[in-house]
């Protein structure tokens, strides 16, 4: 009973370490490049610990800990030190190729993100084949109730404008938001009058 018991746990592990797999053998085959304190050894190492069920902490080289927070067969989020942050997502492509989404997250006093679009080889791509570069513009209104003049000085406050995005894996979405850095918060509440929030689903060609 004990034997069974012990197999079924090790087959339990292997299946759950097979399924993270895909997505580790890319952050583990990431050129240097992409997050240049970040080497292989650093990153084999991080995947490792995830795979035992441990904190996946490494000290990177600039001897800051960077944190493999959560990690399946298609999805991985990465603590790369107190500041920044990064979302890997692989997409299934409709030609039956697949694409690496990568989304990066500058935390300062108000969150900036960069989307990045790679292939399976890591050689990056044309992002605006995959994501429209109008997205920023999407992301204020003006109400019907508010003058011309009221929604100009209010755009002022969010010039220039800093966009957040958030991978949603599960939905194999990208949600979009502006920040606003160095406002009051009385500022902030009247902005909330004319931000939205833009969500776009990846289709098997872009993010529409």
């Amino acid at each position: 009973m004990r034997r069974t018991l012990a197999v079924i746990i090790l087959l339990t592990v292997f299946m759950a370490a097979s399924a993270q797999r895909k997505m580790a053998d890319f952050i583990i085959a990431m050129p240097d490049s992409v997050v240049p304190y970040l080497n292989k050894v650093k990153r084999t190492e991080m995947v490792d610990f995830y795979g035992m069920g441990v904190k996946a902490e490494t000290f990177n080289l600039l001897a800051e800990g960077t944190v493999l927070d959560s990690l399946t067969a298609s999805y991985a989020s990465i603590s790369l030190n107190e500041s920044t942050r990064m979302q890997l997502s692989l997409l299934p492509a409709e030609k039956g190729d697949t694409l690496l989404c990568v989304v990066r997250t500058w935390l300062g006093e108000a969150p900036e993100s960069a989307v990045e679009f790679y292939d399976m080889g890591w050689r990056k791509l044309d992002g605006r084949k995959y994501l429209d570069e109008t997205v920023p513009a999407s992301l204020v209104a003006r109400p019907d109730t508010m003058d011309v003049e009221r929604y100009d000085n209010l755009l002022k406050l969010i010039d220039p404008m800093m966009v957040q995005a958030v991978l949603i894996p599960e939905h194999q979405t990208l949600c979009f938001s502006l920040s606003t850095p160095m406002v009051s918060k009385k500022e902030r509440e009247e902005l909330n009058a004319i931000l939205l929030q833009r969500k776009v689903k990846w289709n098997g060609l872009r993010f529409n």
